[in-house]
């Protein structure tokens, strides 16, 4: 276990990668409007379909600046390739700087994220090339390491996670193909098991203000300990992170009547476009994000994030089987998804952990 290749400040390449004739490198910075939609619209007719091609992931624009103008938010890490006859984007590849406990060990990384390259360019392997790339942009900013997540198996990963969905509006996903009646029950029995009782609304809890922020930040830090990869965050990025965003992002406390905040649950929405549907076309998903508990049983908490996703119209709700969400899977009939994550740790040799000692999302 330990670092695999020593930083070289000198061995950086000057310059950007080579490309084929017909494309060139551009720097996407996600704060100009035109570029965002331009992103916003190769990621919505390329971005990963399920299995069987019938779900695509459709980030707004919203989000995608949520996810990308973070604190220390390098423009040069998010890269492009561009036709240089038309200019149009072909292929786009995102990155955050964060800051990640490993065994107590603190490492400076980068997190790259929505890797896409439109379809009919996809047999011409540019992928490997704006990886690269990215990685030659992370080391002039003196960044050595990154860690990712994708569904294929490139190497082996220091861990994995499967994920689990919760159904909010059972009738919505059985119409879109995505839920069965099981034998021996009924659509209305299915309809009623999916609702959340106004009891999950739990004594003291509302959304997250900007007078929270430390505490939450607080509360986090210690929350976070138990993993043995987590990352850590600053009171500038959990206001980043976790201040609530409409459509994007949700985060809701437990405060005492003095305000102490003794707990805290979040969720993000990622709609999919519905690919084979004749007349639905969008279908709303949370997922759970970060949380931390010190005196509301997490049952209780999630149960809490799954009424407010449900109030505010999200069709499905979506958790991996990593920090301690195996304490609540089951009991609040989530059920298993064939669906895995693989975590990556780019120049680190770790040794493989379960996904009860990741405390890390990745989005």
């Amino acid at each position: 276990m330990g670092l695999i290749k020593k930083p070289d400040p000198k061995g950086i390449p000057p310059h950007p990668h080579p490309l084929p004739e017909d494309l060139e490198w551009c720097e996407i910075d996600v704060t100009d409007e035109k570029i965002l939609n331009e992103v916003y619209e190769l990621l919505r007719d390329n971005y990963i379909e399920d299995h069987n091609g019938g779900f695509r992931m459709k980030f707004s624009r919203e989000c995608l600046k949520w996810v990308f103008t973070r604190p220390k938010y390098y423009k040069s890490w998010s890269v492009g390739m561009r036709r240089k006859d038309t200019k149009e984007l072909v292929v786009f590849a995102g990155a955050v700087s964060a800051s990640i406990s490993i065994d107590g060990a603190v490492f400076h990384i980068a997190e790259p994220s929505f890797g896409t390259v439109k379809a009919e360019y996809r047999k011409r392997r540019l992928t490997p090339l704006f990886l690269l790339e990215q990685v030659r942009r992370f080391n002039l900013e003196d960044v050595w390491f990154f860690c990712s997540s994708a569904e294929t198996i490139f190497h082996a990963p220091f861990s994995e996670t499967w994920f689990y969905r919760r159904e909010l509006d059972f009738k919505f996903i059985l119409d879109v193909g995505v839920a069965e009646i099981p034998e021996g029950s009924t659509l209305e029995k299915e309809i009623e098991l999916c609702k959340i009782p106004e009891s999950a609304n739990l004594p003291g809890l509302r959304k997250m203000v900007k007078e929270d922020v430390p505490q939450v930040q607080a509360l986090y830090a210690e929350y976070s300990k138990r993993f043995t990869v987590h990352p850590i965050f600053t009171e500038e990025q959990i206001a980043c992170i976790l201040l609530p965003i409409e459509d994007v992002v949700y985060t809701y406390v437990i405060a005492e009547k003095d305000n102490k905040v003794t707990d805290f649950v979040s969720f993000y929405i990622i709609p999919d476009s519905v690919l084979k549907h004749p007349t639905i076309t969008d279908c709303k998903l949370a997922y759970l994000y970060y949380y931390a508990t010190s005196k509301t049983p997490l049952p209780d908490l999630i149960n809490g994030a799954l009424y407010h996703a449900q109030k505010i119209g999200a069709e499905v709700f979506i958790a991996a089987d990593n920090m301690e969400n195996m304490k609540f899977l089951k009991e609040l009939n989530f059920k298993w998804i064939n669906d895995c994550q693989q975590i990556y740790f780019y120049n680190y040799s770790f040794r493989t952990i379960p996904a009860c000692e990741l405390g890390s999302n990745f989005i």
